[in-house]
């Protein structure tokens, strides 16, 4: 490795066949610009594979792609060779050999790989663009020679194939992130204005604040419990014309300047914290003006704190920090959001901000807990808040195996219904995107309670796809699941795991049984 500016070096191995067609496969559109503009995604990996801003703290691991070799077949695929040669990659024709189409790709990738791994030049990483579980003894050879190792593999791959790299780049993220194809609408959009008055949207959206200050965020799952406080919004079923929980809730952050939407799985609305001074004749202004409102935070916190200490001197057991702070709300008034927790910022900080052995934080999951550290026992576990749906014997230890050997989400059949039925509803609205598509159906899910991460909403997505499915508004979502249900089956005979009769018939209750009741939730 480069010691002065911490660049791998790295060589690149490209199956054109094999990606083009698997990503044609999941997008056409995606397989096109693979295709044709090879420089994008070259310069993506050189970068670093960036995804979403702020997705994480972590350094971008920069490389140099020193070599780029790409096998293809030119008599399929001709039209495509000039592109990668003007973006600095050998193309390695490779004609068909048989009357099925297959040629020597993989062939001229092991040699070509094993050669470069004895080049004078030390590579650091390999990356291989390919799902063939063919490269995999390859892989093992490159990691008992302390080299890195990426795969790309447009398709299904083995688990094995998977275990024996370092990293795994995600089909989805290749396409949104490395192609730019970041899919259409992701926000949603108003088709005839929204149906409540501007007064309506900004009282939602200081009681937007007020709840997300009190933790500092607040979960998309919560959102439509907190929107029906609102009888406009309980009237409307079309989430007062945004069409969608994102849309609104978008609408509603831009309304407060303190809020903005923060992506995850799922994602959520949080507080932006108040500026700090900084230094300069602009500050000592700020500071002269501000005088006053500081002696009054200053004011407004002591008495907040004295509320603290009082609820948790009464309390035989840890608190939790969003029901203490709507409380203070209650006893102190609209003065504490006015006054954004005491120039705080959320009550949170405010807490964080205070040096008392007397009184402590402990985050479990989402869910922030107070308590006094001489008097409490640290809280171990979230409340519970609704009962867990109740299943047949084994099939918990069932969803369990599978999940571990093929990677299926372990969602229940009732989260798997909800995810069905999202599909199915986002079909009749829109056509199929594989990015767009994942991020509508995660959201569609949410609004009906249902924290489905986008992850394994596009697991189930590719895996109706590999079945030969090809999506249309005629899906019912019966015969999604059927499909998805195919597919799992398929993977497990794939790595060997050995499912008896009675086990097969528990799939079918995992993957098809949530949508038996007929029941649909609805916001």
């Amino acid at each position: 490795m480069d010691e002065q500016s911490h660049i791998l070096r790295t060589a690149l191995f490209v199956d054109f066949d094999n990606i083009y067609l698997g990503l044609k496969k999941l997008d056409e559109a995606a397989a096109e610009r693979f295709a044709t503009d090879p420089a994008r995604w070259v310069a993506w990996m050189e970068q670093g594979m960036p995804r979403a801003k702020g997705e994480n703290g972590e350094p971008l691991q920069q490389r140099k792609l020193l070599v780029r070799r790409c096998y293809l077949n030119p008599r399929d695929f001709y039209r495509y060779r000039p592109n990668f040669i003007r973006s600095a990659f050998n193309v390695i024709d490779c004609p068909s050999l048989t009357a099925q189409g297959k040629n020597s790709a993989d062939i001229y990738m092991v040699m070509d790989i094993v050669d470069t791994l004895a080049h004078e030049t030390h590579f650091d990483e390999f990356i291989i663009l390919s799902g063939d579980a063919d490269f995999t003894p390859v892989l093992l050879r490159l990691r008992s020679h302390d080299r890195r190792t990426v795969i790309l593999a447009a398709g299904p791959a083995s688990e094995a194939y998977k275990a024996a790299c370092n990293l795994v780049i995600q089909e989805d993220v290749f396409i949104e992130y490395a192609l730019g194809m970041t899919g259409e609408g992701e926000e949603g959009g108003l088709l005839h204005g929204p149906t409540a008055p501007d007064e309506v949207l900004d009282a939602m959206a200081a009681k937007l604040y007020a709840e997300a200050s009190a933790n500092g965020e607040i979960l998309a799952t919560d959102l439509p419990k907190l929107y029906l406080n609102f009888p406009e919004f309980r009237r409307d079923s079309n989430w007062l014309g945004f069409y969608s929980l994102r849309a609104l809730t978008a609408d509603l952050t831009r309304r407060h300047p303190a809020l903005h939407i923060t992506e995850g799985d799922p994602w959520r609305v949080t507080v932006r914290l108040p500026a700090r001074a900084g230094k300069g004749k602009k500050a000592e202004a700020v500071a002269e003006t501000s005088e006053t409102k500081t002696v009054e935070n200053e004011s407004l916190r002591r008495r907040i704190m004295h509320l603290v200490k009082k609820m948790l001197k009464s309390a035989d057991e840890p608190l939790l920090m969003s029901k203490v702070a709507h409380e203070i709300i209650n006893k102190l008034g609209p003065q504490i959001v006015e006054s954004r927790w005491a120039g705080a910022g959320t009550f949170k900080e405010l807490l964080l901000g205070e040096d008392d052995p007397d009184l402590a934080l402990a985050t479990i999951g989402s869910t922030v807990y107070i308590y006094d550290p001489a008097r409490h026992k640290p809280p171990t576990g979230a409340v519970k808040e609704a009962a867990e749906e109740v299943l047949p014997p084994g099939l918990e230890e069932l969803i369990q195996r599978v999940h571990q050997a093929t990677g299926t989400p372990d969602l229940t059949p009732q989260q798997y219904a909800v995810l069905f039925r999202a599909i199915v509803e986002d079909l009749k609205e829109q056509n199929y995107n594989l990015t767009r598509t994942s991020k509508s159906v995660r959201d569609r899910c949410i609004e009906q309670g249902e924290s489905i991460s986008r992850a394994d909403v596009s697991f189930v997505l590719k895996g109706i796809i590999y079945k030969g499915h090809r999506f249309s508004k005629r899906d019912t979502p019966r015969g999604l699941a059927k499909i998805f249900r195919d597919s799992v089956l398929t993977r497990c005979e794939d790595v060997e795991l050995d499912l008896s009769d009675e086990d097969k018939k528990l799939v079918d209750y995992w993957i098809t049984g949530g949508l038996s009741n007929g029941r649909k939730r609805k916001k």
